[in-house]
């Protein structure tokens, strides 16, 4: 039996799947399987996966029709033999040493390894008791909400952890790791060593009100009801961030009136929620290309007080 199962979807990356296979196979944590994924490639992937897998036995290649990247993972997770597994982007690579390094940190007592923990903001602990790891995990701190570069206990994972609509293409990891973080109540191992490589990003989804809201909409469902209140600010602080970059980009009148800009204020009044004066200031500058100006001016006072 393999210590790590290694999860790779893949679409359309016949000019990437070798070098990232590749790196995966000279890990020096040998005994893992390699449990390729083909999503219904129309590139050559599918040929390239069974000439990778025909070299090295520790490759499973697996072909399915086109279902979407969290239809491949979820298959990649029902195939797998190892106790733990990882994700990997057909498109990126891992550094030699990261699955010893995150394997080092796995026990009985933890569900979850967390690598590059240095991304978290001010967190230097080896170990993250559960409650405090969920309000880092509902704000989407550091890289909490990005599936690869951690490892997972795969019996540990719910069983509607990947199920989404296939329109849910952008911000469905995140979801990923609410479902998880509220389905385990077990301490968080952290790793905090770069142990992952992240290629281009492909995504051409435009992130709009709309959009924001859907996803929104899982995300929130992803915490029991009961325990919503008790993380509202945190959720809150995540819906700010996704409606700034909204307000960044887009018109005044795509985002003031939608059901998101209205339920996100809606709450900050009804949980006493307090609002920087700052971004109060923000929201209501009446021309995108203000809002942008006072988003960079913020962004270099910061880098001017910490440099």
């Amino acid at each position: 039996m393999p210590l790590i199962s290694v999860i790779v979807p893949t679409f359309n990356a016949a000019g990437t799947i070798e070098a990232c296979v590749t790196s995966i196979g000279r890990q020096t944590l040998s005994d893992i399987e390699i449990v390729i994924v083909d999503d219904g490639s129309t590139d050559g992937s599918g040929p390239a996966i069974d000439r990778l897998a025909a070299v090295d036995v520790r490759i499973r290649p697996l072909h399915q029709p086109n279902r979407g990247r969290t239809e491949a993972r979820a298959a990649g997770v029902r195939a797998a033999l190892a106790e733990w597994i990882t994700f990997v982007d057909a498109d990126d690579t891992l550094p030699p040493d990261a699955l010893r390094c995150l394997y080092s940190r796995t026990s009985p007592e933890v569900d979850i390894v967390l690598g590059a923990a240095r991304l978290l903001p001010g967190e230097t602990r080896d170990q993250i008791p559960m409650e405090d790891f969920r309000h880092l995990a509902v704000r989407g701190e550091g890289t909490i909400g990005l599936p690869w570069g951690s490892l997972y206990r795969r019996t540990a994972l719910p069983r509607d952890a990947f199920e989404l609509p296939r329109e849910i293409s952008v911000g469905e990891d995140y979801i990923f790791w609410l479902r998880l973080v509220f389905s385990t109540a077990r301490p968080v191992n952290t790793v905090q060593e770069t142990v992952y490589c992240k290629g281009r990003d492909h995504s051409n989804i435009r992130w709009t009100a709309d959009y924001a809201a859907r996803v929104d909409h899982y995300r929130v469902d992803a915490i029991p009801r009961e325990q919503r209140p008790h993380y509202m600010a945190d959720i809150t602080a995540d819906r700010l961030t996704n409606l700034f970059t909204l307000a960044i980009h887009q018109p005044r009148s795509h985002w003031q009136y939608s059901p998101f800009y209205r339920q996100t204020m809606a709450d900050i009044h009804q949980y006493n929620i307090a609002l920087p004066l700052k971004k109060r200031i923000f929201l209501r500058l009446p021309a995108r290309w203000l809002r942008r100006a006072y988003s960079l001016l913020g962004n270099l006072i910061f880098y001017l007080k910490n440099n």
